[in-house]
């Protein structure tokens, strides 16, 4: 019977792990990257275990969200290399909207925990966990940057408080799947060169709730902008080149994550 070390991103209540027996820990080595270092992290939850990728970066610096905007390195993280392991998901806690000026991007600033979901082949026996990552950092330039990290997570580790932390601050940011109260996505629409997304946003504070839209494959998507809104109602609209390129996308499933006031949902629909 297959073991998953997580049982939900939504669980709460964790607790962490010093691992027991040698070349294992609740945390692996620094790797050390371009105005960056990266390093992986361990935790249970609940009887399971859930793995994740801390990246800290020089101060004022910012890496990229799994899609970056209109520029900017989406990171590539690499475990083929590990041992007993089945699958490994990275999970992406809801980025900020930049822009510099000249662009919009979706990034972490300062630092980022992206939890990983981790299936061993046989539970029994620890799984030796292999990251090989390529990702970007910028500031007033952007640089590539890679590192590479190995952490043996024991099937009964103990807790370790610092890789607890970064751990639950991770899931509690990381969007919910589907509506919230209060907070939801609605059915886009398509009228010409133009796709508009109503969504709703009750409990908005001043600043107006950050729509992120993503396409199937990595296909190019404007960076939604903010139209009109009334009271907790905001229209958002993704503005093509021609009726053409939005056409392209019709049928196909488009991934919205809708962040306000400290809460994030993500919803996918499919363009008509």
């Amino acid at each position: 019977m297959q073991r998953r070390f997580l049982l939900t991103p939504l669980i709460i209540s964790l607790a962490l792990a010093i691992f027991a027996g040698p070349a294992t820990a609740a945390q692996s080595d620094w790797s050390e990257g371009e105005r960056s270092r990266l390093r992986l992290i361990a935790s249970p939850v609940d009887g399971e275990v859930m793995a994740g990728i801390e990246i800290e970066l020089e101060p004022g610096w910012h890496t990229y969200w799994r899609s970056p905007g209109d520029v900017g390195i989406p990171p590539r993280f690499d475990f083929s290399g590990s041992e007993n392991l089945r699958s490994a998901q990275v999970l992406y806690p809801a980025p900020e909207r930049y822009n510099d000026g000249t662009s919009i991007s979706a990034v972490y600033f300062d630092r980022a925990a992206l939890p990983v979901l981790v299936t061993a082949d046989d539970p029994a026996k620890p799984v030796v966990l292999k990251l090989s990552a390529f990702y970007g950092v910028c500031k007033d330039v952007c640089i590539p940057a890679d590192g590479a990290a190995t952490l043996t997570i024991d099937p009964q580790p103990k807790d370790d408080p610092r890789s607890r932390i970064a751990l639950k601050e991770a899931l509690t940011e990381l969007p919910q799947q589907g509506p919230a109260a209060g907070l939801a996505i609605e059915s886009p629409q398509r009228d010409g060169s133009d796709v508009t997304i109503p969504v709703v946003a009750e409990r908005a504070p001043k600043q107006a709730p950050v729509l992120f839209a993503e396409a199937p494959d990595g296909a190019y998507l404007p960076v939604p902008e903010l139209g009109s809104h009334e009271g907790g109602s905001f229209v958002y609209r993704l503005g093509f080149s021609s009726p053409q390129e939005a056409e392209a996308l019709s049928g196909k499933e488009l991934r919205f994550t809708l962040v306000s006031g400290g809460e994030a949902i993500e919803q996918s629909m499919k363009l008509p």
